[in-house]
């Protein structure tokens, strides 16, 4: 009984001695901001992580994203109609990017750099009377605008 006692202590005291060691001191950042100070403690691997989803971002041109798909057609007057569409949407809704895409044999006409679909769902809404057959997509979207 006595040695289940001391192996269990052992086995504590180990588990709190490694725990204890395994916070090192890493890179610290400090800044003052306004009135007060504060300091980021945090391992370096942290900001590698960050620097390669930073990369695989550049590489992909933009973020995951939603966009509102206005038309999808194929045929000898796609391209006119997409382009047409273009220049309807532009006219009734100027705030909004609009790109017509080719995807053989297919013109696509999206509309939005939407980063939630909460987001593309507000504008859907405004839409959906001119452009009933409009529908939410995923797709890559640009990088936000950054104030």
């Amino acid at each position: 009984m006595k040695s289940g006692f001391f192996v269990f202590i052992f086995a504590v005291v180990i588990l709190f001695v490694q725990g204890v060691c395994a916070q090192e001191k890493t890179s610290i950042k400090e800044e003052v901001w306004q009135t007060g100070t504060i300091t980021v403690r945090q391992d370096p691997r942290i900001q590698d992580i960050v620097n390669r989803q930073i990369q695989k971002n550049k590489r992909k041109k933009g973020i995951d994203g939603y966009r509102i798909q206005l038309l999808f057609n194929s045929g000898p007057t796609a391209r006119d109609q997409a382009i047409r569409t273009k220049v309807e949407f532009l006219s009734a809704f100027p705030d909004y990017p609009v790109y017509v895409l080719y995807q053989s044999p297919f013109y696509k006409v999206r509309i939005g750099d939407f980063r939630t679909k909460r987001e593309a769902l507000k504008v859907y809404h405004q839409i959906l009377r001119k452009y009933p057959t409009a529908f939410i997509v995923k797709d890559i979207v640009r990088f936000p605008d950054i104030d």
